[in-house]
């Protein structure tokens, strides 16, 4: 029996899947937050010595990691010694004292948009940084008072208008007002109740059994000899095992829990001799055993394998190799066979269930092991090196869907307010995510960022992937770069049946010549295509300067008429005016089931889109007899690769 790669596939399945507040937990509502007053009894705090010395703390917790990385940069002392690495480490050790002037400069310096300040350590710094420098101003700051109450009213403000409005836009100073009052400790209450309401999950996925069942259910047909001694008499003869491997999901809400399951049936025909007597023997044995999983956001842990045979056996004849006294010798074996028989199956089922347990487990260690270090080194590693890991991720298994609910947000953003929508019950896979799951994750990867157009191909060509037609240049183009704003660099704007998408550029080159702030955006309609889904653009895609409003009055300048034109040119070709949705392809063993033709698409203004995928033909088991148990096809590499490249690649 080979298991390789079963395991492998089902990692692919754990990758999916996200993160949660609690399962259950009641999160408040928008619109009781906003009938209510938000800070009763909390008033302004004086910050204590001990709320400094934790914020100290925590800036020393996050240098390490930093310092890890610079010591083996071959630019680390430069980068020291432009963030003023003593000084940092000096404030950091000062407690109570930190000196919010000091902290102020070296805040500047960790925000000042230099490339490779992006990276999560140093984005950990500068939040440790920002925190410090929030709870040391206001521990010293005589209008600390007033600052605190102004924020209040604009939390009020903006909790109103989103819960009217029923949008996130209102939202959008919401979570760094909470990340200040976080940092100097003041209004918790305040705190608690809004981020119960701001802060539900952001993505949903599902995947249904019998979409990954493709990559590991397989027919059994194995016939093998037997040579064998029951009893102290030599056995001979064949046998035939069919049956079938198969995925199987067991319920669980504390992480999913994934089973292969073997269930086969071996009828043999053996033959025995003992002194004259030969005896043919008919028998059926019961054979399955289990290989559990038990996947959840840290690791893949299997458990031992549990098998179980049942045999039946009937005697087909008896041979006496003697001229006299056939009859009494053939009565004689009969009645010692019978009463052999009960003792002579339990030893045969021990045999068989022993050797199926052995074979799965030495089978499925290999496989298992690298799925594991898949699971760490191609999801959670390179998730969170780039600060896209989850902050909450909860995995959970019914007896027929994969199920993996995520949050992504930092402490000064938000994420969902409201329940996502429902989608097709009929789905093989299905996505509900929240715009400020991609809104959060592109202001961590690209906020403040410079990205050159030969930083973009090298990365292509380092990934064995050809550049993009929309980003190549035509042969008098110039070279190209965009300086990202460092807040909400790339923005998904959700309304009902539309989305609108924005890139915010600071600064834009073209050759040697640079230009200024100008943001760019396109709206698309979500219509039912010939087949399947397409957008339509609505309109031209729009290039104006941050706050400039198109038929307000306001002229361009002859600068910003000239990067439009600019922009023009190479924002048509990112953004389409038609794009249909090309059926899904499904990664490694999991191709088989696809091309998945997209079912769904919605878009509601709450910031939700809701994307289900059907199977383009019924799924059945494999027909074709296998010589082994369990073919190639893996259920942790196939499941691990469609997860991570729906929820973070598309």
């Amino acid at each position: 029996m080979s298991l390789r790669h079963c395991s492998r596939s089902l990692l692919a399945a754990s990758l999916v899947l996200a993160l949660t507040c609690s399962p259950g937990a009641t999160a408040a509502d928008l619109a009781g937050l906003a009938n209510e007053p938000l800070g009763p009894g909390e008033a302004f705090r004086p910050v204590s010595e001990g709320r400094l010395a934790s914020a100290a703390s925590k800036l020393r917790e996050a240098l390490g990691p930093l310092e890890r990385l610079l010591a083996r940069s071959p630019s680390g002392e430069n980068w020291k010694t432009y963030l003023d690495w003593p000084t940092l480490r000096q404030q950091s050790a000062s407690g109570a004292a930190g000196d919010a002037a000091t902290l102020r400069r070296l805040f500047g310096r960790l925000d000042s948009g230099e490339n490779g300040l992006e990276m999560p350590q140093f984005a950990a710094v500068r939040r440790a940084v920002g925190g410090y420098l929030e709870a040391a101003d206001a521990a010293t700051n005589p209008q600390a008072s007033e600052v605190y109450a102004q924020r209040l009213d604009k939390l009020a403000a903006a909790v109103a208008t989103a819960a009217a409005t029923g949008t996130p836009e209102p939202l959008d100073p919401v979570g760094p007002l909470l990340a200040r009052l976080e940092d100097s400790a003041q209004a918790p209450g305040v705190v608690a109740r809004i981020r119960s309401a701001i802060n539900r999950p952001n993505l949903f996925l599902e995947v249904d059994e019998s979409l990954l069942a493709k990559g590991v259910n397989r027919s059994v047909d194995d016939v093998a000899p037997i040579n064998d001694v029951v009893l102290g008499t030599r056995v001979r003869g064949s046998g035939r095992t069919t049956g079938l491997v198969r995925l199987d999901f067991v319920p669980s809400q504390s992480g999913a829990v994934v089973d292969i399951a073997l269930d086969a049936t071996n009828h043999s025909e053996t033959k025995g001799s003992q002194g004259p007597v030969t005896v043919r023997t008919l028998g059926t044995t019961q054979v399955g055993a289990r290989k559990r999983m038990l996947i959840d956001d840290q690791r893949i842990v299997a458990l031992p394998v549990e098998a179980h045979a049942s045999t039946d056996t009937r005697t087909a004849g008896i041979g006496v190799n003697k001229k006299f006294g056939q009859r009494l010798i053939r009565k004689i074996a009969s009645k010692k066979i019978a009463e052999m028989r009960p003792r002579a199956e339990a030893i045969a089922e021990g045999k068989a269930r022993e050797r199926v347990r052995e074979q799965f487990e030495s089978q499925t260690a290999d496989p298992i092991a690298r799925a594991s270090r898949d699971y760490q080194t191609k999801f959670r590693q390179p998730l969170l090196e780039r600060g896209w890991y989850p902050e909450m991720l909860h995995l959970t298994t019914t007896q027929s869907r994969l199920q993996v609910t995520a949050r992504k947000s930092l402490a000064d953003q938000i994420a969902a307010f409201t329940a996502p929508p429902v989608v097709d019950p009929d789905a093989v896979l299905s996505a509900r995510v929240h715009e400020s799951m991609v809104n959060n994750t592109a202001e961590i990867t690209l906020g403040g960022r410079t990205i050159t157009q030969q930083f973009v191909e090298e990365q292509m060509k380092k990934n064995n992937v050809a550049v993009p037609q929309e980003l190549q240049n035509d042969a008098d183009q110039p070279p190209w770069s965009i300086t990202f704003a460092k807040r909400r660099p790339v923005e998904l704007d959700v309304d009902d049946s539309r989305v609108k998408m924005t890139v915010r550029g600071t600064n834009y080159t073209s050759g040697d010549r640079e230009f200024d702030a100008m943001d760019v955006w396109a709206t698309y309609r979500i219509e039912p295509g010939h087949p399947g889904i397409r957008l339509i653009r609505d309109g031209d895609v729009q290039i104006y300067p941050p706050g400039f409003v198109p038929g307000g009055g306001e002229k361009l300048n002859v600068q910003q008429t000239s990067l439009r034109r600019i922009l023009q040119k190479r924002f048509n070709k990112v953004f389409k005016e038609v794009v249909d949705v090309e059926p899904l392809k499904l990664p490694g063993e999991l191709e088989q089931a696809g091309p998945l033709p997209m079912e769904q698409l919605d878009a509601r203004k709450d910031g939700w889109v809701a994307a289900g995928w059907r199977k383009p033909y019924p799924v059945v088991y494999g027909s074709v007899p296998q010589e082994v148990i369990v073919g190639e096809p893996t259920v942790a590499s196939a499941v691990t690769g469609a997860i991570i490249e729906a929820a973070f690649t598309r």
